[in-house]
């Protein structure tokens, strides 16, 4: 099949959370499989840029900023759907694409869709990561009476009602599509790229000399970096050389407020910023690490970092009442606490620093979930066949899939 995948996020340039990861493996996944995969990504200039990563095509775009001043979010989605559909018009002018493949996030397809007719229709999938409803009501952003919510929440819903097919990273990420936009359970089937387990797997590598906590992601409050650390803080009083390790970019106001935070607690030595750490690498930096914490505000979907810890045998701490739930269980190969729930945190962290035979029985238990339900071998396999199926009907899905 030739596939074109549409994502702003796509690393390592526009790498800012799971929609260019899980774009990145959709692509190096489905190549691997003798598909030809276009990714269609923004460009980080005024410039058009196509170059070879790997075997996958990038093709960076820019928006149109350089004929028309964007001063509003709502502007932004809507002028860079329209050069994302000119984009897939013309290679689809040049060779057919079989499908494309857009995110629900920022209404990339609003304008592919709309404009698609009987005569020059591409089959087309919008893959739910986290609607915009969704961190509207539970991160309070945007606000419902905004412009974004507004003009945002109006293109996912023409996106998903338009598109000849849905899929979606989690349960709970179709939850509330099905709730704000009328969605139907039956025909969103849940398709996670899974975690490459020959690459996250526990690395026999000697542990870190002092007890150390990591974190993988964005380095922002929503992501709980500040909670993290405030709990970190307070252990570190019982745990002599505790080091909390933080992996991933984030605001320079928040990192400084964070080395500041540390530094006037008094244990300036705690806190370590690795920065953006490749992906190749970072089994290494988990497999020497004892505890992975990820606190986040709410997670839509499992969430790759937590995966990827989890196969290289670490025990997961999440915030409950959100997708991580659907392969993290609570007290089973990690644990689950409240949103914001600096005592619950601390509890946790607390009781898995202090048990190791309790770490490892976790860790184990977490890598052995990945090995049977998540692992990408039998992902990929699951979405190349449901893309078969959209691209050339059921009938002729199994014959293209092995071709």
């Amino acid at each position: 099949m030739r596939i074109a995948l549409v994502s702003q996020e796509y690393p390592p340039e526009t790498a800012h959370g799971g929609v260019g990861t899980q774009t990145y493996l959709r692509a190096h996944g489905l190549a691997s499989l003798g598909h030809e995969i276009l990714v269609i990504s923004h460009s980080v200039d005024e410039q058009r840029h196509e170059y070879a990563d790997g075997s996958v095509q990038v093709i960076r775009i820019p928006g149109p900023d350089r004929y028309l001043p964007i001063h509003t979010e709502p502007v932004r989605w809507l002028t860079y759907s329209a050069a994302v559909a000119v984009e897939v018009a013309q290679l689809h002018a040049r060779k057919p694409l079989d499908l494309v493949v857009f995110p629900e996030w920022g209404g990339e397809g609003y304008i592919h869709l709309l404009n698609q007719t009987e005569w020059n229709r591409i089959p087309t999938v919008v893959h739910i990561h986290g609607p915009i409803v969704m961190f509207a009501h539970t991160m309070d952003w945007p606000e419902f009476d905004s412009e974004l919510y507004r003009t945002g929440s109006m293109m996912e819903a023409t996106c998903l009602r338009l598109a000849n097919a849905v899929s979606s990273s989690s349960n709970c990420s179709t939850d509330w599509c099905i709730k704000h936009y009328g969605l139907e359970r039956e025909s969103i089937p849940t398709l996670h790229t899974g975690v490459d387990t020959s690459l996250f797997f526990p690395r026999e590598v000697p542990k870190a000399n002092r007890p150390t906590i990591i974190f993988v992601g964005n380095i922002a409050r929503n992501k709980g970096a500040d909670l993290l650390l405030d709990a970190a803080i307070v252990l570190a009083r019982e745990f002599d050389g505790l080091q909390l390790r933080l992996l991933g970019r984030g605001e320079e106001p928040l990192i400084k407020e964070l080395h500041e935070r540390a530094k006037s607690s008094g244990v300036a030595d705690l806190l370590e910023m690795a920065g953006y750490v490749a992906r190749q690498k970072l089994p290494i930096h988990l497999s020497q690490a004892h505890v992975f914490a990820g606190p986040s505000t709410y997670e839509g979907g499992p969430g790759n970092v937590y995966l990827e810890a989890m196969a290289c045998g670490l025990p997961v701490i999440a915030c409950s009442g959100s997708g991580v739930s659907e392969l993290l269980v609570d007290r089973e190969n990690g644990f689950l606490v409240p949103p914001n729930d600096l005592d619950a945190l601390v509890m946790r962290l607390r009781e898995l620093l202090f048990d190791s035979e309790k770490r490892d029985a976790m860790g184990a238990r977490a890598r052995q979930k990945i090995l049977t339900e998540a692992n990408s071998d039998l992902c990929m396999k699951r979405l190349e066949d449901f893309y078969a199926a959209v691209a050339f009907g059921k009938d002729m899905a199994a014959q293209v899939a092995c071709a």
